[in-house]
């Protein structure tokens, strides 16, 4: 039995589960880490299937500005990478996978900022 998910935790999923444009440009792997962007509130509800996910990729070809940087070990993270926060995306509950960890709050927030700023809520 899976334990509660957080906002913040990191889990590894199907990387075909995942919308990463371009996909028919991208290199696709087993699995890839996500990151839970979604409220406890809602990822506790057991009726409420979805959570809302940022995938994450150790390319830099694609990079935005509004991707943030992630050190090797933060939430367990297995390389350093980045949170592709312009490819957020809601993902079924049951096919999170493998949980690695927990990302600190101060990364939660740069991630919450710039998805933020991309969708136009701040400056």
């Amino acid at each position: 039995m899976r334990g509660s998910i957080r906002k913040g935790g990191v889990y590894y999923v199907s990387d075909r589960s995942l919308t990463l444009p371009p996909n028919d440009k991208r290199n696709y792997h087993p699995k890839r880490p996500v990151i839970v962007l979604s409220n406890d509130a809602n990822n506790e509800q057991a009726d409420w299937p979805f959570v809302y996910v940022v995938p994450t990729s150790t390319a830099t070809t694609l990079r935005t500005e509004y991707c943030v940087k992630i050190a090797q070990g933060f939430g367990n993270l297995p390389s350093k990478c980045w949170a592709r926060t312009i490819c957020a995306q809601p993902f079924l509950k049951e096919e999170l996978g493998d949980y690695l960890g927990q990302l600190p709050p101060q990364v939660m927030g740069l991630i919450e900022e710039n998805l933020l700023g991309y969708i136009g809520l701040v400056d």
